[in-house]
């Protein structure tokens, strides 16, 4: 059956509105992606948050005066625990939708030694870089230091590398 003119002036509407309709679909699909996707990396400033792309944990065992010592929780997170911010540009951005003010590169979640490397920038870490984020002072101690076993003449400037056991053997003078 031949259409006569005006089934192809109703067929021409009906696909201009489908044209239009789908176009308004990808647009506003666009729109929404591109907005839950900002939503989940601009932190509380409007500052385009940096992706961790260095991650490794080191674990640092402690003795003071032959008495072990635990490495506090929270170093780098709490504020009574987060003494130096000369790292914090490479640490994790604050993210006040999960109440976080933010983390130091270094910093630990518990206190099993596990030191945590979270870094927008890969970059040698070192011990010294931790202690001075936690605020522990060793000036005046006497530190005997190994790393997997082996000993460490210069603790301080030792580079953190993932797995690696630290032991630091800590007297006071």
């Amino acid at each position: 059956m031949k259409k006569d003119g005006i089934d192809h002036i109703k067929d021409y509407k009906l696909n201009r509105k489908l044209i239009v309709l789908i176009s308004i679909v990808i647009s506003m699909s666009l729109i929404i992606s591109t907005y839950m996707y900002n939503e989940g990396s601009i932190g509380q400033s409007g500052a385009q948050a940096n992706p961790i792309i260095f991650h490794i944990h080191p674990i640092l065992s402690l003795m003071m005066d032959n008495k072990s010592m635990a490495v506090p929780s929270d170093i780098g997170i709490d504020s009574t625990l987060w003494s130096d911010h000369s790292l914090d540009k490479y640490g994790m951005q604050a993210m006040p939708e999960m109440g976080m003010s933010g983390m130091a590169s270094l910093h630990t979640h518990d206190d099993s030694g596990t030191i945590h490397v979270e870094s927008s920038i890969n970059r040698n870490y070192t011990l010294g870089e931790f202690f001075k984020t936690w605020g522990l002072d060793l000036e005046n101690k006497i530190v005997k230091a190994t790393a997997n076993e082996k000993p460490i003449t210069d603790f301080k400037n030792i580079a953190l590398k993932d797995g690696e056991k630290i032991l630091l053997d800590i007297k006071s003078k």
